[in-house]
């Protein structure tokens, strides 16, 4: 496994080496049951309403002075400090024991498990990435040391080279050649990785390339060696490449874990990971958080799901109070992104919808036992929120509650109301308007329903039903008759919350039933260009492919019909007679005729143009060849032999054009005078002129 994934690494351009060493106990059988959980849980909010934090006021009142002593607070403030220093002496000495207790052999394997991994030499000479310079105190810019990062092959986690998986590093080794290590050290962290100098790294294999090599000064071997090609010190030659091209399958490649899963244990943490389609439902990963390190008390599941028709793609559990959070992707018909509910359905639940999506702007539905509240977005009459509470019982309403933005000062038609409230088993009607300029309270209005009218007569407005709180004396006072519409606009409303409360309680249920069977019976979409899975829709292309292929060999091995647009005219007629036969015989001719009629003078066309063309620069260069420089006269004289060369090309097309046409004329006559199909007799049969 190191091999192929350096392998791959060296192909991309990295200077990664194969390792050969030691390592613990749990790298070597790739135990990862003490390893914290090292992918990032994936965070999904929803949406939810923020709060925006008022702005501070500008007035503010003087702090009292303080007038309590604060010696006890400076001298537990202290001794707090000294308890923290010695807190940090105490973890320091700890650690530096803990660090020498690593050292020592934990059993008697503990030196003698060799394994390998993959070393990626950052800086390395060979490397074509960039290198890693700095300024040093002298100011010069130089090159930084080599250093290396580790990659553990069975799990593919990148570590740096002070982690403490691996123990004793013997040799590293590439397809140029094998590095023996030489250093003494305790830990691997304090190996240097610059392979070029051979106190450190002893070089089995000569022949390696130069950028590997450092020469001392005293030595001869720089003066000779750039005479001397390396190919003449090599004194072993590795096999060539044997193998065949690394090449993974579709269906293989989707399949990716034995038995088409994986299921790996860490620190308080279960990743589980499946081949896409091997889930019924759909499930490609799963994660398990738990509440102690062994993994036996769950805290929390995390599903995804991928290439399912209800577009769901995260479902997390928490154990703790049995709740259900399902995350969806856009294109739902009902717009839903985010779904809250418990196991009890007496509990509260939350729907989540993408606003801009639906025609309502419904943003959130908030469920708790006989009370639903509604969450708008950018609605059309600015309704921000709305609340309705219902009896259990019977589920007639006793009250709605509805919030409004604000409108804009430049909207003079907009209504001013901010909350209107519906009491019905009361019978009265609530309305509070917007803070007007200078106002510390706002206009009240509160309506008590009067009696029904009888069929066919209008309400009769009491004024006694009325009550008007105004929260600036200045505002104009409402007249009986705009109060009387007011009442009127709002009864009106009332009526359409009664309607929305009852379609708004079916299209709730109708959710909550449609989820129940998505998830009783879940149901995987594919692409239509999969090839694993669309069988069908490929054999229909397929077998769609090969009826074009057969009509166009059909065609092509079919002489050409040239009677047949000409029968059009009579397809329902059986047998045509003398008249009409003539009648195609002759359109079908004069149409050829006429056709190549037209090819030919545009030939002749052309090579009049093109012999025009080539005498009057032949005359422009007679005239004034002697007022043009070389290159100016050979470029003319070039173009004068372009011409004609197009002009005898075209006047060799011409005469192939003639010829050709009078033999095809001749042979579709011919054709056309045995056609069965025509009713012609002998002295019927006009002899045409030829072309």
């Amino acid at each position: 496994m190191a091999t192929l994934l350096a392998s791959m690494l060296i192909g991309a351009g990295h200077p990664a080496m194969v390792v050969s060493g030691v390592a613990r106990h749990e790298t070597v059988i790739n135990d990862q049951n003490n390893v914290p959980y090292p992918y990032l849980e994936k965070e999904v909010d929803a949406v939810e309403d923020q709060q925006e934090n008022g702005e501070q006021s500008v007035y503010k009142l003087r702090p009292l002075p303080d007038l309590h002593s604060h010696l006890e607070e400076e001298m537990a403030e202290v001794h707090r400090h000294r308890a923290e220093e010695r807190t940090k002496l105490e973890e320091e000495l700890l650690r530096k024991h803990m660090a020498d207790l690593e050292l020592q052999a934990v059993d008697r394997y503990h030196y003698r498990r060799s394994h390998a991994w993959v070393v990626i030499i950052n800086n390395a000479p060979w490397s074509i990435k960039p290198r890693i310079t700095y300024t040093d105190v002298n100011g010069d810019v130089v090159e930084a040391p080599p250093t290396g990062i580790f990659i553990e092959p069975s799990t593919g986690f990148i570590c740096e080279t002070n982690c403490k998986q691996y123990i004793l590093i013997d040799s590293v080794w590439t397809e140029y050649n094998y590095y023996v290590n030489k250093q003494t050290y305790e830990r691997v962290r304090d190996i240097r990785w610059d392979l070029r100098d051979t106190n450190d790294w002893e070089h089995m294999l000569p022949g390696e390339p130069p950028e590997m090599r450092i020469y001392k000064q005293s030595s001869d071997e720089n003066i000779t060696d750039g005479d001397r090609d390396v190919d003449e010190e090599k004194h072993l030659d590795a096999i060539c490449n044997w193998v065949r091209r690394l090449h993974i399958g579709y269906a293989d490649y989707e399949q990716r874990f034995p038995r088409s899963g994986k299921r790996v244990q860490y620190k308080g943490v279960v990743h589980e990971r499946y081949s896409p389609y091997s889930q019924r439902d759909g499930k490609e990963m799963q994660f398990t958080l738990y509440n102690d390190d062994s993994c036996t008390d769950p805290k929390v599941r995390y599903e995804y799901y991928k290439n399912r028709f209800d577009l769901m793609e995260e479902l997390r559990y928490t154990y703790e109070n049995d709740k259900y959070e399902e995350y969806f992707a856009k294109g739902r018909n009902d717009s839903l992104k985010y779904f809250e509910y418990f196991s009890d359905p007496l509990l509260p639940r939350k729907l989540n919808f993408c606003a801009s999506y639906r025609l309502d702007s419904l943003k959130s539905i908030d469920l708790s036992p006989g009370l639903i509240v509604l969450r708008f977005e950018n609605h059309a009459d600015r309704c921000l929120y709305k609340e309705f509470q219902f009896k259990l019982s019977d589920g007639n309403l006793i009250k709605t509650v509805e919030k409004f933005d604000k409108a804009d000062e430049d909207d003079i038609v907009a209504n001013d109301i901010a909350s209107r409230t519906f009491l019905f088993q009361q019978n009265k009607i609530v309305l509070q308007f917007h803070y007007t300029f200078g106002a510390l309270t706002a206009t009240t209005v509160e309506f008590t329903k009067p009696p029904k009218p009888d069929y066919g007569k209008e309400l009769v407005y009491d004024e006694k039903l009325t009550k008007i709180y105004r929260a600036n004396p200045l505002d104009p006072i409402r007249s009986n008759l705009e109060l009387y519409k007011l009442l009127l606009e709002q009864l009106q409303s009332e009526d359409r919350i009664r309607k929305q409360f009852e379609k708004m309680q079916d299209d709730i249920n109708n959710i909550f039933d449609q989820r129940k069977v998505e998830k009783m019976e879940p149901k995987l979409k594919f692409n239509l260009f999969d090839p694993l899975r669309n069988g069908t829709a490929r054999a229909l292309r397929m077998q769609q492919h090969e009826e074009e292929q057969e009509s166009k060999r059909e065609i092509a091995s079919k002489p050409a019909d040239f009677l047949a647009p000409y029968l059009i005219p009579f397809k329902n007629q059986g047998v045509l007679t003398q008249t009409q036969s003539i009648e195609a015989y002759n359109a079908c001719l004069n149409d050829l005729k006429t056709r190549f009629v037209t090819l030919l003078n545009n030939l002749q066309r052309q090579y009049e143009d093109l012999t025009s063309e080539s005498k009057s620069l032949n005359r422009f260069l007679n005239k004034f060849e002697v007022q043009f420089n070389n290159f100016d006269y050979n470029r003319l004289v070039q173009q004068a032999k372009d011409l004609e060369l197009r002009k005898r090309m075209v006047q060799q097309r011409l005469t192939l054009t003639h010829e050709e046409s009078q033999k095809k004329y001749e042979w579709v006559k011919a054709s056309l005078q045995k056609d069965p199909r025509l009713n012609l007799k002998t002295e019927d049969k006009s002899s045409d002129e030829k072309i």
